[in-house]
């Protein structure tokens, strides 16, 4: 059984909703005269997102100062950090996926509106925690990920 989300702009946040169009979460991009940060709000809680590693092509996600999840774009995976480590493995083409030991978990496609923003529909395992969700997606719409992509 798989959940369907849609995620929308609103501002500069991506807001993700369930198909009841209940809130589960939002990225948010805060933007102030030197100061530039993002982070996902998801069950009253702020996780902190900080760009990493060669180019600032990677990202860590955190709760207080506890890596929750990481990424690591030259192997094209995030783990999941902390007990009960698990590893995932995405691809990023027309429609962007999220794989645990080969089953497909996460299912995100881009549906560009002429003149307006872009929603995005997923289908998530319901095995899957919606912070992996928020952080997927936060990632996959990073604008560093389509340089060399082959947009197959």
């Amino acid at each position: 059984m798989l959940k369907k989300y849609t995620v929308h702009y609103q501002k500069k946040d991506l807001v993700l909703v369930s198909e009841s169009q209940n809130e589960v979460g939002r990225i948010i991009k805060n933007r102030k005269l030197f100061h530039f940060e993002e982070y996902i709000t998801f069950n009253s809680k702020k996780y902190d997102i900080r760009n990493v590693g060669f180019l600032k092509n990677d990202v860590e996600l955190f709760d207080s100062n506890v890596i929750t999840y990481f990424t690591d774009l030259a192997k094209k995976r995030i783990i999941k950090s902390g007990q009960g480590v698990k590893i995932y493995y995405f691809k990023l083409k027309k429609t962007w996926q999220l794989t645990e030991k080969g089953e497909l978990l996460i299912e995100i496609r881009e549906e560009k509106r002429k003149g307006k923003e872009s929603i995005f529909h997923l289908e998530v395992d319901h095995s899957v925690d919606d912070l992996l969700t928020l952080l997927f997606l936060h990632y996959s719409t990073k604008e560093f990920n389509s340089i060399g992509g082959d947009g197959d």
